[in-house]
């Protein structure tokens, strides 16, 4: 196989698109198409839309993690008042699901904070809104494709709803629950004996924002021990030694963490020192709508960034597919794998 430093850029994006791909970090409300979002928007408040429009003006205009990561949010609650029926719901997960199918993703799991809505559908009626448009999707797609859906409890809620949160994600029989939400609230200690006691995989976001006591709650986080950490952005150098010692996999997501943290160059991402250790590591979108990116697109990125060949890239991908959390699936995805590296030779 050739090096990427021996062949133009075009070629390097149009390997990156056609390799299968795992997508392991991905917010569903995140991932809505622009269009979609100014559609909804335009419906239900165009002084909302008018809003979003200033939001993502003041975004191109940011210089601290604290502000986007803030405006980021701002996006959200914006998101929020415009998704008021399952209808939304319905149309954002097909929308969401068709993207990564056509961006070649073979497994994707999607995670979401479940909630009431006007239409007055209830989290349960929520929940199984997006699993039927899941099975419906992987049904009219022949089984080549997967998807999973985790259960997220926002760090802004209460632990009422937190283990609400998770009586649903039991009795749907999902595969694992996640935290998320504003890092600006330090609440993981808060939710802990929720995840302590989930009987689920756990992923939880780490080390989003470069402040002490955001350092201080990653500790209570290793100790507590997760399937996966998101981001982990921000670490002591104890820290960085504990997560590689324990080999936890760590789900990166360029575009996200580029903005976030305000960095010059790719090339500065947290990627290369894990990378070059060999750590578990799985790259992701985030937020592939409200970030307007795709796996593909960031593959490309880190592998333009850190000069990384097909095989590094191949490689990258197949050992991804030992963090899903839909652990019968492994073998399936690795073969699907397998079959386009050897056919690409």
């Amino acid at each position: 196989m050739q090096e990427f430093d021996d062949i133009d850029d075009s070629l390097l994006l149009n390997y990156c698109k056609t390799i299968p791909k795992l997508e392991l970090h991905a917010h569903l409300n995140g991932c809505i198409r622009q269009k979609t979002f100014h559609e909804l928007l335009s419906k239900t408040s165009p002084t909302d839309l008018a809003c979003l429009l200033s939001i993502e003006e003041k975004e191109r205009l940011a210089t601290t993690s604290h502000n986007r990561m803030s405006l980021i949010f701002d996006k959200f609650a914006l998101l929020r008042s415009c998704v008021t029926k399952l209808e939304d719901v319905k149309r954002i997960t097909y929308e969401t699901l068709e993207d990564f199918y056509l961006d070649n993703v073979i497994y994707v799991e999607l995670r979401t904070n479940p909630r009431s809505l006007l239409d007055g559908s209830t989290k349960r009626d929520y929940i199984q809104c997006v699993l039927d448009v899941m099975n419906q999707f992987q049904y009219d797609h022949e089984n080549k494709f997967h998807s999973r859906l985790l259960l997220s409890i926002d760090r802004a809620q209460t632990i009422e709803q937190g283990f609400e949160t998770l009586k649903l994600a039991k009795e749907c029989s999902l595969n694992g629950i996640e935290l998320s939400g504003n890092p600006n609230y330090k609440t993981f200690n808060q939710f802990r004996p929720i995840f302590e006691n989930c009987g689920l995989l756990t992923t939880i976001h780490t080390g989003e924002l470069p402040d002490d006591e955001c350092l201080k709650e990653n500790t209570s986080i290793l100790d507590f021990k997760p399937q996966r950490l998101g981001h982990f952005n921000y670490f002591t150098p104890e820290q960085y030694e504990r997560v590689r010692r324990e080999q936890i996999p760590i789900e990166l997501c360029p575009t996200s963490n580029y903005l976030t943290m305000n960095l010059k160059h790719m090339n500065e991402h947290n990627f290369k020192r894990f990378y070059q250790m060999n750590h578990p590591l799985c790259l992701c979108t985030d937020d592939s709508g409200i970030m307007n990116c795709s796996l593909s697109t960031e593959l490309y990125h880190i592998a333009k960034a850190f000069q990384l060949n097909q095989t590094n890239v191949y490689q990258l991908m197949r050992k991804t597919c030992q963090y899903i959390f839909d652990k019968q699936l492994i073998q399936t995805c690795q073969s699907v794998l397998d079959k386009y590296e050897k056919e690409a030779r």
